[in-house]
C-alpha cells in the first residue's frame, strides 16, 4: 500500500511507522522537521501553510492517510482541500477529551462531543474536528479516540515520573486527581490498531474509542508501579492537579475489541515492559 503518514517522528507515530516499514508498505511521511525514524520518503512541509503543503504532496495518490497530529478546525479544512480527494482512507488520531464531560460511565462511542473542560481548548478542537469530518459528504474518515497513552519513549512525562520517585525514594506529589478512575492504554495497542485499520478492508465513516480493560484510580497506578518496583513510595498532596486530570476517564473499549478481535494488554504486564525498556 502507498501510506502517507502527517507527524509519524515520534511516540505512537515513530512506532506506527517503523511497524509500516517492517511490512513493506510504501511509506511517505510530511512533518516539519523533515524527519523519519526509518528510510522512507519524508516530505519537509508546516502544513498550516496551504501552499507549500500542496506544493509538498503534488500529484500524488495514497492507498491510506494517517493524521497523527490534527488539532484545530483550520487545519482540518486546509487539509481536506488538499487531500480529500486523493485518498481512500483517511484515520483521523483524536481523542477521548473531544467528549462533553459526563457524570455517566463508561464513555461508549455514541456519547456527545464538546470537549471535556479539564482539557482546555485540546479537548474542544479535537470535537470540531471531528464533527467537521463528519460533515463532508462520503467522506472515508476512520476517527480513532485514545484515553490517556502510555508506554515506551512517552514523550509526556506521566507514568515515568511515579517510577522515576519511588526509584529516587522521594514523594510522590498528587492533587485532587489521585482518587478519579482512568481508562489506560499503551502505545504498542495504540500502534497495532491503527496499522489494523489501515491494512485492511475496514468500514469506513466509523468511531473507536481506544482503552484498555482495566479502570483504575490514579493512586492505584501508582500502587502497581510500586509493586513492580518493589519499592516503597509516600504521597505528597499538592494544592494543584498532578500527571493527569481531574475528572473520571472511565472508557468503553467494546466496539474496536468486537470489530478487530483485539486483546488489550494488562496494565501490568504493560507497565513491567516499560520498566524493563526504560531502566
Amino acid at each position: 500500500m502507498k501510506i502517507l503518514i502527517i507527524g509519524g517522528n515520534r511516540f505512537v507515530g515513530k512506532l506506527v511507522s517503523k511497524k509500516l516499514h517492517e511490512l513493506g508498505h510504501d511509506l511517505t511521511l510530511m512533518n516539519r522537521t523533515g524527519t523519519a525514524p526509518v528510510q522512507c520518503k519524508v516530505l519537509k512541509c508546516d502544513r498550516n501553510n496551504p501552499i507549500e503543503f500542496e506544493q509538498a504532496i503534488g500529484d500524488n495518490y495514497y492507498d491510506a492517510i494517517i493524521d497523527m497530529c490534527l488539532y484545530n478546525l483550520t487545519q482540518a479544512k486546509i487539509t481536506t482541500s488538499i487531500l480529500g480527494h486523493r485518498s481512500q482512507k483517511y484515520i483521523f488520531i483524536s481523542s477521548i477529551a473531544s467528549y462533553e464531560a459526563t457524570g455517566y460511565w463508561p464513555i461508549d462511542e455514541t456519547a456527545p462531543l464538546g470537549g471535556m473542560k479539564c482539557f482546555g481548548d485540546y479537548g474542544s478542537e479535537k470535537a470540531e474536528v471531528e464533527q467537521y469530518l463528519q460533515s463532508i459528504d462520503n467522506f472515508p474518515y476512520i476517527i480513532l479516540r485514545p484515553t490517556y497513552i502510555i508506554g515506551k519513549d512517552n514523550h509526556v512525562y506521566r507514568e515515568k515520573y511515579y517510577f522515576d520517585q519511588i526509584l529516587n525514594l522521594e514523594a510522590v506529589n498528587v492533587g485532587s486527581e489521585k482518587n478519579c478512575v482512568a481508562s489506560f492504554v499503551f502505545v504498542e495497542d495504540v500502534a497495532e490498531i491503527i496499522c489494523l485499520l489501515t491494512t485492511w478492508n475496514s468500514l469506513l465513516q466509523q468511531t473507536y474509542n481506544l482503552a484498555g480493560d482495566e479502570h483504575i484510580t490514579i493512586e492505584k497506578l501508582i500502587d502497581i508501579i510500586s509493586n513492580i518496583t518493589a519499592m516503597p513510595y509516600t504521597l505528597q498532596d499538592i494544592n494543584e492537579v498532578g500527571k493527569f486530570a481531574d475528572t473520571h476517564v472511565i472508557i468503553d473499549n467494546q466496539k474496536i475489541k468486537q470489530r478487530l478481535n483485539f486483546k488489550f494488554k494488562t496494565l501490568e504486564k504493560g507497565l513491567q515492559e516499560f520498566y524493563e525498556y526504560t531502566y
